[in-house]
């Protein structure tokens, strides 16, 4: 698993190449706790994900202070597993990453 991380002022963008299954997940949390605390909002980039399981929506769920989550660019498949996270788990509210129908590039944020 290799993870670029971008910081504009209080933004953070990070992108993960390769699969997001639990071998890659601690690493990936590691990225999220080396962010200053200045970090208001953190934007996983999913663009070079190749394949995402539950260790995905462990990931997306991951305390980080109070910084906003939000995804970008997601594959087909990180949209079936939030869709099917949704159906099965709807307290959970997994939908809340999920493209918006209006514009499918578009992701909505969550606090």
């Amino acid at each position: 698993m290799y993870v670029t991380t971008e910081q504009h002022g209080r933004s953070a963008t990070l992108t993960p190449r390769g699969d997001i299954d639990f071998a890659g997940l601690e690493q990936l949390r590691a990225c999220l706790a080396g962010l200053p605390d200045t970090v208001g909002e953190v934007i996983w980039d999913l663009r070079d994900v190749t394949f995402m399981d539950v260790a995905g929506l462990h990931l997306i769920s991951t305390p980080i202070a109070a910084a906003r989550v939000s995804l970008t660019n997601m594959t087909p498949q990180a949209v079936r597993l939030l869709e099917a996270a949704t159906a099965v788990f709807p307290r959970q509210e997994w939908d809340r990453h999920l493209p918006s129908p209006a514009d499918p590039g578009l992701v909505r944020a969550t606090a």
